[in-house]
């Protein structure tokens, strides 16, 4: 399912927005004066997408109605809403509802209120800070020890809620409608969030534990996937050398597309994806290798080669994709970096100087810093599929950079399977998008 369109109503007790987001378009840009709500309607997107369902409550809005292009609807509502509901109704009463319309299923209504367990809220803290990974650090904070950060009652309500009995859960949603949540997935990137150091967690078992720069986390992350990379293409050799010889054999005779100049082709092409590979250290760059030889081949040596070319293809292609992310990475950021350049290999992140001198991730300027995280953030940290929320990316970045920040955006889009929908104050942002940019106009236009 991709998102079509969202329409907010009473956002902020007065503000109504509409953003149209047709299938094809890889990104759609949000821009208006502060206090409009730009922020919130990220976050209620966010929350929504997420299932989290009290995070969602929790946000000022009316009435939010969420469009799929398979035909789906999604509407949540406030129960004070008797355009929605044909019933008097308590005027007081403005507990979540949650309507689903699918082509393929029946109507689901489903209201907060009528799901709460009927046992006080310390008691339901308390069980689940029992069955969860959780300790409580402040009034309305926990530490949660399996994800390592600071979580508030809403999030830990959001995680761990389904771990209690389902009497005591804050609230129990129908199968179909926690299906329909598992189907989406958005990711949130927040006003200077990555710049953040990651914080020190307020426990005794982590009182000293360093700080570290979120590039530097970022960069032992980039470490960690390509050691995953090549270990899942270890075992696919493996598995191919071993059968070489079997599947060689079952050929019986050679293909009829194995002809010398498909083999010769192929070949080049294997060749050079992997220099590619080697540049980023996805593989030890060779020596060994040798070209075809400068005569017509037998057909046992066109056999034996299309069966390893067959092989290569393979092994190869476990790591494409890595590769793409990488190469893209690595190309934005040394367009924007002077005198330096970005170096990728198994160790991480190497930052060389003109001069050949290594420069600290974390000596990087803030600019430099922020759109080393955002870039590999959406490159790497991000399921494809994903739609992605960025909140002000402006921040901290060269009226230059600026400008070149949606090329980039369509860049990612294409090589990570996303689509994006941003929040801005920057005409440089939008820049030569402005058919992609949606108003959400002043306060006096949203008034109800």
């Amino acid at each position: 399912m991709k998102l079509s369109r969202v329409e907010v109503e009473g956002l902020l007790g007065r503000f109504n927005h509409v953003v149209e987001f047709t299938t094809d378009q890889e990104f759609v840009i949000l821009y208006g004066p502060n206090g409009i709500g730009k922020t919130k309607v990220l976050e209620l997107i966010d929350y929504t997408f997420k299932g989290r369902v009290l995070a969602v409550d929790q946000v000022p809005f009316d009435v939010a109605t969420f469009a799929f292009d398979d035909g789906s609807t999604l509407v949540l509502a406030r129960e004070g809403q008797r355009a929605l509901f044909d019933r008097a109704g308590d005027e007081s009463a403005h507990d979540l509802v949650i309507i689903l319309k699918t082509p393929s299923s029946d109507e689901i209504s489903w209201s907060m209120r009528e799901s709460r367990p009927q046992i006080p809220v310390s008691r339901v803290l308390r069980l689940i800070e029992q069955e969860s990974p959780v300790s409580r650090v402040g009034p309305n904070e926990w530490h949660d020890i399996a994800h390592d950060d600071i979580i508030s009652r809403e999030q830990l309500f959001d995680r761990y809620g389904g771990n209690l009995p389902v009497d005591s859960r804050p609230y129990q949603l129908p199968d179909q409608l926690q299906d329909f949540f598992n189907g989406l997935e958005s990711h949130l990137i927040e006003t200077q969030r990555l710049l953040r150091e990651a914080p020190r967690i307020r426990s005794p078992r982590s009182l000293d534990r360093p700080a570290k720069s979120t590039v530097e986390v970022f960069s032992q992350n980039f470490s960690e996937q390509m050691g995953n990379v090549l270990a899942q293409n270890s075992r696919t050799s493996q598995e191919r050398d071993r059968t070489f010889p079997r599947r060689l054999l079952s050929y019986g005779v050679v293909p009829a597309e194995a002809t010398e100049e498909a083999i010769r082709i192929r070949y080049e092409q294997q060749s050079e994806l992997r220099a590619r590979l080697a540049r980023i250290a996805l593989l030890e760059q060779s020596s060994t290798d040798l070209p075809l030889p400068d005569r017509e081949l037998e057909d046992w040596e066109r056999l034996v080669l299309w069966t390893y070319l067959d092989d290569s293809q393979e092994k190869l292609a476990n790591l494409l994709d890595f590769l793409e992310r990488a190469e893209l990475f690595t190309s934005i950021m040394n367009s924007r970096f002077e005198y330096k350049q970005l170096h990728l290999s198994r160790e991480g992140f190497s930052i060389l100087s003109d001069y050949g001198q290594d420069i600290p991730v974390s000596s990087l300027s803030s600019g430099e810093q922020h759109e080393l995280v955002l870039t590999y953030d959406l490159l790497f940290n991000v399921n494809r599929e994903a739609l992605v929320l960025i909140d002000e990316p402006e921040i901290s970045l060269h009226v230059a950079w600026q400008q070149e920040f949606m090329n980039d955006i369509a860049n990612i889009a294409k090589t990570a399977s996303l689509r994006f929908i941003v929040a801005t104050h920057s005409p440089q942002i939008i820049h030569k998008w402005w058919s992609r940019a949606v108003s959400l106009g002043s306060a006096s236009e949203g008034e109800r």
